[in-house]
This record gives C-alpha cells, sequence and structure tokens, in this order.
C-alpha cells in the first residue's frame, strides 16, 4: 500500500473510534432511558414506509434539532439467480476530450465492450460522446446480433481529442432516451468525465437541473470521475439530482466493475423515481436527509433517496428543526413516499403523527431520546463525512 493511501484510511479508524467512544461516554453520562419510539407504518405496492422519531422532546431555547428516522423497504419481487430481473435501458455518456486520451479511453471501451456483453436481446443501448462538441453514436437500439456488431465497431472507433463538453453530452444522452418509445425497461444514463466541464454550459445548477427532469421522467443519471483532475462537487450534483450514484475511480481499470454494478442496479431495481415528502408546518423545516439533496415545494420538503432494489432497505436521518420560543406540542402529519413500479405511481402515506414536545426540563428531553437510534444516526453521519474526506484526501494525493 502506497504510503499517501495510509492516511486517509487511519483518519477513519481513529475517527471511528472517537465516535464510538463518545457514544459510550454519553450513554453513562446521561440519563437515556431504554425508551422505544412509537413506530407509524404504511404499505402501497411493493413498498413500506415506517417512522420513527429518535427523540420527542426538545429543549426550551435550544437549537430545536431533533431527528426522525424513516425506512423504506422494497418486497422482494425479483429471484435474480433464476433470470427473473428487468430488462435495461442503458445510454453510456462517454468524455472523449484530449485528457482522456491512452489508458482512460482504451479501458472506457473496454468496459462498454465487456458491458454490451451483457446485455440480452430484450435490452437496449445508446452511446454518446462529447468533446468539443456531442456525438450521438447510436440512439437506443434493441441488442440484435446485427446491432451489437455495429456497436461493437462504433466503440471500437472511438478516439480522444479537444475539450469538454460536459452539458451538451448530458443532454445528448437524456434526449437519446427520452426520445425513444417506452417499453416497460428501466432506464439508466451514465455520464463519464476525467476533467471540468469548459465547453457550453458549465453553470453545476443548470446541470443538476437537466439531470433532475429524470424524476418525473421515470429514468436515472448515475456518474463516474475518472482520475484527479475532475469536479467532484459537480459529478455528485449530477447524480444527486437525477437520482443516482457517484463513482470515483482513481483506476480506470475499474471502469468495467461500474458498468457491471450500474447495470445490475438497474436489472433489479422494484421501485424507481422515489421521493419522500414531509410537509412543513408549524414552523418545521428539514436541515438534512442523511445526504440525500432536499427541495422545498410550496409547503413540503422532498428528499430523493434513490431506487429501491428488491428486497432492498433504506433508512433515512431526517434532521428536523423545530421553533423553541415558547412550549409547546408539534404534530408532524402527512409524510409520504411517492415511487413508481411497473409503468403506475403508488403513495405511501404515513396516517399517523409524529410528535415532538419542546419542554424546559432538561432531564425529560435526555430520557425522550432513543439510545439505540441515536447511536446509529451518529455512527451513520460520521461515515458519510469521512467517506467524503477520503475521497477528497485520495483525490489530492
Amino acid at each position: 500500500m502506497k504510503k499517501n493511501r495510509l492516511k486517509p484510511l487511519l483518519l477513519v479508524g481513529c475517527l471511528l473510534t472517537i465516535t464510538c467512544t463518545a457514544i459510550v461516554y454519553a450513554s453513562k453520562s446521561n440519563p437515556f432511558r431504554l425508551w422505544s419510539p412509537p413506530v407509524i407504518t404504511g404499505k402501497n405496492g411493493v413498498v413500506t414506509l415506517s417512522g420513527n422519531l429518535t427523540q420527542d422532546k426538545v429543549l426550551f431555547g435550544s437549537d430545536g434539532m431533533a431527528a426522525l428516522a424513516l425506512t423504506l423497504t422494497a418486497d422482494e419481487v425479483l429471484d435474480l439467480d433464476r433470470g427473473d430481473a428487468n430488462h435495461v435501458d442503458m445510454v453510456i455518456v462517454l468524455d472523449r476530450s484530449g485528457s482522456m486520451n491512452g489508458k482512460k479511453i482504451d479501458d472506457a471501451k473496454r468496459a462498454a465492450l465487456s458491458l454490451l456483453s451483457s446485455l440480452s436481446a430484450a435490452d437496449r443501448f445508446g452511446l454518446v460522446t462529447y468533446a468539443d462538441g456531442v456525438q450521438r453514436c447510436s440512439g437506443l437500439v434493441k441488442i440484435t446480433p446485427a446491432n451489437r456488431k455495429r456497436l461493437e465497431t462504433i466503440i471500437r472507433s472511438i478516439s480522444a481529442g479537444g475539450g469538454t463538453n460536459l452539458g451538451s453530452g448530458l443532454q445528448e444522452g437524456i434526449d437519446v432516451l427520452l426520445s425513444s418509445r417506452i417499453n416497460g425497461n428501466t432506464r439508466k444514463v451514465i455520464l463519464i468525465s476525467d476533467g471540468l466541464a469548459n465547453r457550453g454550459v458549465t453553470d453545476p445548477t443548470s446541470l443538476g437541473n437537466m439531470a433532475a427532469i429524470s424524476m418525473e421522467k421515470a429514468f436515472a443519471v448515475s456518474t463516474v470521475g475518472v482520475g484527479t483532475d475532475f469536479n467532484e462537487h459537480l459529478m455528485t450534483w449530477i447524480a444527486d439530482r437525477g437520482a443516482g450514484n457517484y463513482y470515483y475511480l482513481e483506476n480506470p481499470n475499474l471502469f468495467a466493475e461500474v458498468f457491471q454494478k450500474e447495470f445490475n442496479n438497474t436489472r433489479a431495481a422494484v421501485a424507481t423515481s422515489v421521493e419522500v415528502r414531509i410537509p412543513l408546518t408549524n414552523g418545521l423545516s428539514v436541515v438534512d436527509g442523511s445526504g440525500y439533496p432536499i427541495q422545498v415545494k410550496g409547503n413540503h420538503a422532498i428528499v430523493h433517496p434513490g431506487n429501491l432494489l428488491s428486497g432492498q432497505s433504506k433508512k433515512i436521518f431526517l434532521a428536523l428543526r423545530v421553533p423553541t420560543h415558547r412550549e409547546q406540542t408539534f404534530a408532524i402529519k402527512g409524510i409520504n413516499a411517492h415511487y413508481r413500479y411497473k409503468d403506475s405511481s403508488y403513495t405511501v402515506n404515513l396516517d399517523d403523527a409524529f410528535q415532538i414536545a419542546c419542554v424546559k426540563d432538561r432531564q425529560e428531553v435526555y430520557s425522550s431520546i432513543d439510545k439505540s437510534e441515536w447511536e446509529e444516526k451518529v455512527v451513520k453521519e460520521d461515515i458519510n463525512r469521512l467517506r467524503e474526506e477520503v475521497a477528497t484526501d485520495i483525490k489530492k494525493g
């Protein structure tokens, strides 16, 4: 292992040790009670939504922070081992700017050829490349023997040179999907870049908004950053807004692994275009959603946690803030999750209300904390933060 990799790994170990020690200390020094908060559950279609507060009291005059744990669970409706899986529409948007020349573009081409070999006749594949401009190498086509051979020839012929018109590449990849007939396949765009967007649209907000249409149009956008010179914030933002995944590849040898993982996850997706809606009433605000992007529309906060795979559960810790200028009780009612399954829309409602009381007794606040949920929340927040720090340290060398 190279020396410059040891620092980030040691940092992870040390900070996790500190976190766990703090949890033990807090457990001993603060009078947590063995309290199981009420769990509110709803189900519709193939998704179950459940939630419980990590504490049900906040201190008068404090910052008013509390947390709500929401768990989304998809039924196990697919058996991948028996070939029971979604068919896939996959569009690769490949950076072919000059900085991709050599090993990067060669590994990306090999990975695309490997992915192509995994696709069945019921899957569809499209390819877009971009540099100074953008080229639609292939629209979305079924993988017939003739199309497979034609696509292989196209992929092998790609060469690198020019600038990085990432915005045009992203928009063209999305257009490839939107201009194709919907046939029930699960749809995904994978955007690849090793540099900074320096042609066409470069503003992160505008590029994120391009990807955000995925929620309305029932597809997802994942991003892959390669090397050490790309804009990590931009690539993460596009993936967040596109309800997809973000990958950082220091070594382009891993292209094939990423493509295969995205293909497998898309085949196994049960609930797509998932969004959780939280009503913002009586001064309530949502500060954080376990790192998932939060949008505020009207009087609702909306969290996009990405697709749910068959049998998968995702837990989201929502950091809430309530006013603490007077003693009162807040009812948080009307939380729901919206998703798509087999081209139909479903909404899962939590019909009962969560209650948070603002009190002057500090002991009451301590005693209202659910110790196990609080510990899980702290560890999850630290792991997410450390993952970002390690990725940044590795990029810096």
